[in-house]
């Protein structure tokens, strides 16, 4: 999270934003797509600076050990 503060001659604007990490679905292949009821992912190389109020919502993200670049999405947190 950060913060940018402008400054014009008539007064100060503060922009608070956040860097996002991108995960997508993981293809469908031998494994089922869910495990547990949690979608798996994969994590993308994309880095997104967004405004901090346009985030709906927070989510958990697992890691499989065991899997190369693969992630769950525990929705049972929340």
């Amino acid at each position: 999270m950060g913060e940018i503060l402008v400054n014009n001659l008539h007064d100060i604007t503060n922009f608070t934003f956040a860097m996002v990490k991108w995960y997508d679905y993981c293809e469908k292949d031998s494994e089922e797509s869910e495990i547990y009821g949690c979608h798996r992912l994969k994590m993308l190389k994309d880095y997104d600076i967004v405004p901090l109020d346009s985030i709906e919502q927070a989510i958990h993200i697992i890691p499989r050990f065991h899997k190369e670049n693969q992630f769950l999405v525990n929705r049972n947190i929340f």
